[in-house]
């Protein structure tokens, strides 16, 4: 009796110890798949699991994720040629458009000059600055498309040096000084003497703060407004444009970067300017930032590596 029970008691504890070390390989193998897995949403790697085993539910298992794996790898690659040739495309036709619409301007600037000039009915002269002006709003939608193609096919050049921002600053403001005052805009313009310096692309950084004070002199001009402050904090230098127009709504804001988005009226605006605003903020390692409290103030911050 005691013999049986001694060799039940054995086999008992073998089996036992047998599944613990099935329990350990499951284990193993499940934490290989798990970290593989992660790996691979890491990387761009287009790699595979790979699972040495003889578990036949594992082999089922490691079939499965390599067939979902390649169809995404499929899948993404046809992405990214579509976006490629997107971009391509884009890029042709506003290289295309842009020389008959160089032309199209010059008429449209002698035409409204002329109209000024001579004594002309009253409607023909509005219909001639109005060309004019759409002349100028085409220009604008076509540069941004081509610009967004641009940073969407990796074809902008960036040169990131050490730049005196504090310079850009004072030579942007300067370029809007004549539609400041004529619009009757109150200026505050807080740049310290001393020069700030930060790690970035100057012709990225001059196009989102024009990008920006662009949007404050046309959204903002009810409030009349317009403040362009530079500060540094904690190794980082920071840009903020505020304007007093009426500002945006907290779902506005999430929303404002993205592309074509706008909250002007349908006939005006392209919805680019902001969104290219964040790309080239991200590609010159500056983040982006607005906060708003609507008919108060709106303000857009650079926050820059200095």
């Amino acid at each position: 009796m005691c013999v049986l029970f001694a060799v039940l008691s054995a086999a008992l504890l073998l089996t036992l110890i047998w599944q613990r070390i099935q329990y350990k390989k499951l284990l193993r193998e499940i934490n290989y798949i798990s970290n593989r897995l992660e790996t691979l949403s890491i990387t761009s790697e287009n790699g595979f699991v790979l699972l040495p085993t003889d578990c036949t539910c594992m082999k089922k298992l490691g079939a499965v994720l390599n067939t979902l794996l390649q169809d995404f790898y499929t899948s993404k690659a046809e992405f990214e040629q579509t976006q490629k040739a997107m971009a391509q495309f884009l890029t042709n036709i506003s290289h295309d458009i842009r020389t008959p619409l160089t032309v199209l301007k010059g008429n449209s600037e002698m035409l409204a000059a002329k109209a000024d000039e001579l004594s002309v009915l009253e409607n023909i002269h509005t219909m001639a600055v109005k060309i004019d002006r759409k002349a100028d709003d085409l220009i604008t939608t076509i540069n941004d498309y081509f610009t967004m193609s641009k940073i969407a096919s990796g074809d902008l050049p960036l040169k990131l040096q050490k730049e005196n921002i504090s310079r850009l600053c004072h030579d942007t403001i300067l370029e809007y000084y004549d539609l400041l005052e004529k619009q009757q805009f109150e200026v505050d313009l807080q740049i310290p003497d001393t020069p700030i310096f930060a790690y970035t692309d100057r012709d990225a950084l001059q196009r989102i703060l024009k990008n920006l004070i662009d949007n404050a002199i046309r959204y903002g001009s009810d409030g009349q407004y317009l403040s362009l402050r530079l500060n540094a904090v904690k190794e980082k230098s920071v840009v903020e444009i505020e304007d007093h127009g009426k500002g945006m709504s907290p779902q506005q804001q999430k929303q404002i970067f993205t592309r074509n988005y706008t909250t002007a009226p349908k006939s005006s605006g392209s919805g680019l300017g902001l969104a290219i605003s964040k790309h080239l903020a991200s590609q010159i390692g500056a983040e982006l930032r607005v906060q708003s409290i609507p008919n108060e103030q709106t303000v857009f911050s650079i926050i820059m590596k200095s």
